[in-house]
């Protein structure tokens, strides 16, 4: 009996405890998602506009970190045109993000789309 009342109780707290974390993780969810909006905010901001004349738009997906200076360090763009890889590049890379909250040493994903106008 004593066995039972035991597994009992830790089955209870085990409960009570995946539900206290539950909260938390939305608000952190919340956050995460505040915070990579502004972060593609930002992006697209330094990216300004592509200066190089298009036939079609162009998709790419750009992996970058920010490193513990709060540095973009762009690790790579896939697209199948060389000269959006180095536009990409060459306005990133380096640049200083301020933004609060952000998740230093994360790798991101950031799908892009270059359309002529």
């Amino acid at each position: 009996m004593k066995k039972l009342t035991i597994v009992f109780l830790v089955m209870v707290m085990t409960t009570l405890s995946a539900f206290s974390n539950n909260d938390n993780n939305d608000n952190n969810d919340k956050k995460a998602k505040k915070e990579n909006v502004e972060l593609r905010t930002k992006v697209v901001t330094l990216l300004g506009k592509y200066q190089n004349t298009l036939n079609e738009p162009v998709e790419a997906s750009i992996k970058f970190i920010v490193n513990s200076k709060g540095e973009i360090v762009v690790l790579s763009v896939e697209t199948e045109q060389e000269s959006i890889v180095n536009f990409v590049k060459s306005k990133l890379n380096y640049q200083k993000v301020s933004l609060k909250n952000l998740y230093k040493m994360k790798t991101f994903i950031l799908p892009v789309k270059f359309v002529s106008k």
